[in-house]
């Protein structure tokens, strides 16, 4: 029988387990010089310090873009001019060049990666994903690697707003976005080829640990943080036929109780994909740990009331629990990687936490938030 982690009911536990819907699945529609975005207020979550990656489902029209200077945008953090802290564009020049650019900006310098695409080859549903670990900006589309560039640091926070679909506002509307946009995602570490194909045909909401998605169902909410959207001038919303299959909600995961605060703050638990029976890429990831702080990664079976000891608060049930062993990308993410078997039946529940020495928390150690996590169909 399956657990049900502490501090959820029974009832809510099994409607995490029958949680695929069907979605009303919406998208937002753009065209390049005429004003429409997004546009959310500035918040540090908005530039993670422990890596990024920012993702979507995109269609762009190549052969309807104006004359003149363009620069078609996925996405912006910060929009004063030469300020970014990151974008997502298409570099279309006045030449209406088709290149898509991810650009992130860090303590290092810029990097960047850019992939060249052919006539119309974005006119059909594609997703897109740049990532940054601090040592290397990625983007893949449809899940798989196009282009890299070297970088280091982490990214610079400039402030600013973080804008959806429209760039800076110098020379008009030339930065905006000219096609539609769906599922837009932002996670605060880089995730791999795999973890993007695994979840990139989902709709996603209610996914803790400071992951933000936006599924543009009718409006800008953010339906797993609190980084909603004001829509803005000329955006509209319509049907959608990005081949997102069906909505998760909840994605079978949970955040249970509060982090022990270590020298970085409070440090967050989240999935790096879905628990379902035969997801190779499914994982755990934490960040705001100690610079490559030892630890490791608990998951075992939920206590029935959480155990203050040493200064942390435990929620795994030690007595039947196992050890991870993680790895720290260049962003001081911690990552423990696991694939879930086809063996394993929907409904098995489990909660995971990090515990890990750091001088600065409560008698030398810390802990992450805990996490509830269901195999969902």
């Amino acid at each position: 029988m399956a657990r049900i982690p502490f501090g959820l009911s029974a009832p809510l536990a099994a409607a995490l387990l029958a949680a695929l819907i069907n979605a009303q699945n919406q998208a937002l529609t753009l065209v390049n010089g005429v004003d429409g975005y997004l546009e959310i207020p500035y918040s540090a979550q908005e530039v993670p310090q422990s890596g990024i990656t920012f993702e979507a489902w995109i269609t762009y029209d190549d052969t309807t873009l104006g004359s003149g200077y363009r620069w078609p945008t996925v996405c912006r953090q910060n929009i004063a001019p030469g300020s970014e802290s990151y974008f997502l564009r298409v570099d279309a020049g006045n030449t209406a060049n088709r290149s898509l650019r991810f650009k992130v900006v860090t303590a290092g310098g810029a990097v960047a990666a850019s992939w060249p695409f052919a006539i119309g080859q974005l006119n059909t549903w594609t997703h897109v994903a740049g990532t940054y670990d601090g040592a290397t900006a990625s983007l893949y589309i449809n899940g798989q690697l196009v282009a890299s560039g070297s970088g280091s640091g982490p990214l610079l926070d400039r402030g600013g707003v973080l804008r959806i679909g429209k760039g800076d506002d110098s020379g008009g509307p030339i930065e905006v976005w000219n096609g539609q946009l769906d599922e837009v995602r932002l996670w605060p570490f880089a995730r791999t080829a795999a973890e993007i194909a695994a979840t990139m045909g989902q709709q996603l909401a209610s996914i803790p640990g400071l992951v933000s998605t936006w599924s543009l169902d009718g409006n800008g909410s953010d339906g797993s943080s609190t980084l909603h959207a004001n829509v803005v001038g000329s955006a509209t919303f319509g049907p959608s036929t990005a081949p997102t299959g069906t909505i998760l909600v909840p994605p079978g995961v949970l955040a249970l109780g509060t982090s022990a605060p270590g020298c970085n703050g409070t440090i967050e638990q989240t999935v790096t994909s879905i628990a379902q029976p035969g997801n190779a890429a499914f994982g755990l990831a934490a960040y705001r740990a100690s610079a490559a702080a030892p630890g490791v990664a608990v998951i075992g079976i939920p206590r029935s009331s959480s155990l203050a000891v040493l200064g942390i608060t435990v929620y795994v049930d030690s007595s039947v629990s196992v050890g991870l062993p993680f790895t720290y990308d260049a962003s001081n993410t911690a990552r423990a990687r696991f694939g879930i078997p086809t063996s394993i039946p929907a409904g098995i529940s489990v909660v995971s936490q990090f515990v890990f020495l750091d001088p600065c928390g409560p008698f030398g150690l810390t802990a992450s938030t805990a996490l509830g996590i269901f195999v969902i169909p």
